[in-house]
């Protein structure tokens, strides 16, 4: 009994203690000294769920610090509390235009890991930084370099992989992963990320097939990652 008391004291001032510490991590993240706000800021992306009660003052870190990595470490701290971070969801949709790469698929990253409240600002995203539906065909393809990577293409992978990281409840981007199939740059990534939203992506059955009875496409990895999609998505 007095084993059992003592636990639950010591669990009760580490709780304790790690408020207080999250706590002052919030008020760090207000300091006017770069260096100890992106300090801040990336102890929070490690403290996992014990930073819950920072989530309004990391999404004003990232949507207002003029610090590249400040607004990094605050979308990866988001990300980490995943659902619990719902309410930030605004700021990282915001943070999708940032004018760094790093914040903005770090926000990518981290709206996956919420989930469904941030499928719209996913596709809207994809649809806003493009995707390329064409590809060298005929005689001339094979002597056509695949087109450079575009300052938006890894981006664009994130946006994909967060909504297949969702899984079921990003079914309402099928139709723009199932455009995505046709970009050379992120078509495993669509492929891959259909087969997780699993049979109510089932629109996108026939342009699936299609990639994996194309004899032009002799990528194998990615007729691989086509039939697992196929798969998935047939299951009853």
């Amino acid at each position: 009994m007095k084993k059992l008391l003592a636990c639950a004291l010591a669990l009760t001032f580490l709780t304790a203690a790690r408020a207080e510490d999250v706590s002052s991590l919030v008020e760090k993240l207000k300091d006017k000294d770069s260096e100890i706000r992106r300090g801040a800021a990336k102890s929070l992306a490690e403290a996992g769920d014990e930073a819950k009660p920072a989530v309004p003052a990391l999404a004003e870190a990232l949507k207002k610090d003029k610090d590249l990595f400040v607004r990094r470490y605050a979308a990866e701290a988001l990300g980490a509390l995943g659902k619990d971070a719902k309410p930030a969801v605004p700021a990282l949709s915001a943070a999708l235009k940032d004018e760094k790469k790093e914040v903005q698929e770090a926000a990518a990253v981290a709206l996956g890991r919420v989930g469904a409240p941030a499928v719209s600002a996913l596709v809207d995203a994809l649809k806003r930084t493009g995707t390329k539906l064409t590809a060298p065909k005929g005689k001339d393809a094979k002597k056509q370099p695949a087109p450079p990577a575009t300052d938006t293409t890894l981006l664009r992978r994130r946006l994909v992989e967060a909504l297949g990281t969702i899984g079921p409840d990003a079914k309402d981007a099928v139709p723009v992963l199932t455009g995505a199939l046709r970009d050379m740059d992120i078509r495993a990534e669509a492929a891959a990320a259909l087969g997780e939203i699993g049979p109510d992506a089932k629109t996108a059955i026939p342009a699936l097939k299609e990639l994996a009875d194309d004899k032009k496409v002799r990528d194998r990895t990615f007729k691989k990652t086509v039939a697992d999609a196929l798969k998935k998505i047939e299951k009853s």
